[in-house]
């Protein structure tokens, strides 16, 4: 018998590639193997997924140390626990928009208390853009959360430049874990909120303030620095994306002028 991953001679008592490391899978699949690949995959306590998603939340230098250094048996690595995310991620807004097709109004009936605030010949139009951008938000969550990564990580490089810990792929790793672990972390929060019918806006609110805090603290235990300097770091992080935004504004003003001048 060979091993069906790599055609490796194998004997007949082999339980495993001596080769690849591949299992030898002797019999047909059935929904009882199934079910125990996942259980032993995903619901045990000793499963890599599990141990990932706690010691993110208790020791995540350990877990972005360990990948960036090579240690990578431990944990999931960094780009299947984005996959997990985004699938939990596609998952949850199924769920919520099939099960709970009311829960995100709760966001846009608060939007519009504030469209009286607008003259009135406005307010149709806000209502339309407000319309709009929780459909796009909606739509392409995952794009948006891929997209983030590699700019957070332009950003935390930049503020995070003198103390040389990491170069610039591997604040895509340390980025990319922080952002997969916000997305599962979401997962279980937004059905909890929609399945005991809380407000989402408060979901929302606690969402975002958790998430600032939770960078802090991962670059807390990682860059090994005091509270205050992580706090001002988080200052500089700030002035740094709005400098960015600023840019990006004012290049977006000169190309529509030279696009106006020379093209209409």
């Amino acid at each position: 018998m060979d091993c069906k991953n790599c055609n490796t001679p194998l004997a007949s008592d082999q339980k495993f590639c001596s080769e690849c490391g591949a299992k030898v899978i002797n019999n047909r699949l059935t929904i009882k193997h199934i079910t125990s690949e996942f259980s032993s995959q995903f619901l045990n306590y000793d499963n890599k997924f599990l141990k990932t998603f706690f010691d993110l939340f208790t020791k995540p230098e350990a877990v972005i140390d360990g990948y960036i250094k090579g240690t990578r048996k431990k944990y999931i690595n960094v780009i299947q626990y984005l996959a997990i995310s985004l699938t939990l991620l596609g998952l949850q807004l199924f769920i919520l928009n099939k099960f709970f097709p009311d829960f995100y109004n709760a966001v846009f009936t608060d939007s519009q208390n504030l469209f009286a605030m607008y003259p009135e010949e406005n307010r149709e139009e806000m209502e339309k853009f407000m319309t709009s951008y929780y459909s796009f938000i909606n739509e392409y969550q995952s794009l948006i959360y891929v997209i983030g990564i590699p700019l957070t990580a332009f950003v935390t490089r930049l503020t995070f430049l003198r103390e040389k810990l990491y170069n610039f792929t591997e604040h895509i790793v340390l980025n990319t874990y922080i952002t997969a672990q916000y997305v599962v972390f979401s997962f279980f929060a937004y059905l909890f909120f929609a399945i005991f019918n809380l407000n989402i806006s408060i979901l929302v609110t606690l969402s975002l303030l958790l998430y600032v805090l939770y960078y802090g603290f991962v670059f807390y235990k990682t860059h090994k620095l005091s509270i205050a300097t992580i706090i001002l770091r988080f200052l500089l992080s700030i002035a740094i994306i709005c400098t960015v935004f600023i840019l990006i504004f004012i290049i977006g003003i000169i190309v529509g002028i030279i696009f106006l001048k020379f093209f209409k």
